[in-house]
């Protein structure tokens, strides 16, 4: 959870600091995505124990076949990507509002 949150708090600094647009981050950003917003459900998630917590994490960095350390790197290389970052990260929190949600 604490490697999320160092991600996320990446993203947004890097957000206010640089200007050019886009990231190559070598991973579609539809998969970064959704990665992130599953993350970002397991970091929201009440009612768990950390222990748990740190299983659906690693369940999720599993399924997605990559790791805390690549998605902080990719965090960083977005750093320097401002406006690529802020789009990313509004649609983390649309995707991760809508995986929240109880299957209708």
């Amino acid at each position: 959870m604490q490697r999320l949150r160092g991600i996320l708090i990446v993203m947004l600094i890097g957000a206010a600091a640089c200007r050019s647009r886009t990231a190559d981050l070598g991973m579609s950003d539809s998969a970064f995505v959704q990665v992130m917003s599953e993350l970002k459900v397991v970091a929201d998630a009440s009612g768990i124990t950390e222990p748990v917590r740190a299983q659906r994490r690693d369940a999720v960095l599993r399924k997605r076949s990559t790791s805390a350390a690549r998605l902080e790197q990719l965090s960083a290389t977005l750093s320097e990507h401002p406006q690529h970052a802020r789009l990313l990260w509004s649609a983390i929190e649309v995707k991760a509002v809508s995986l929240s949600q109880p299957a209708k």
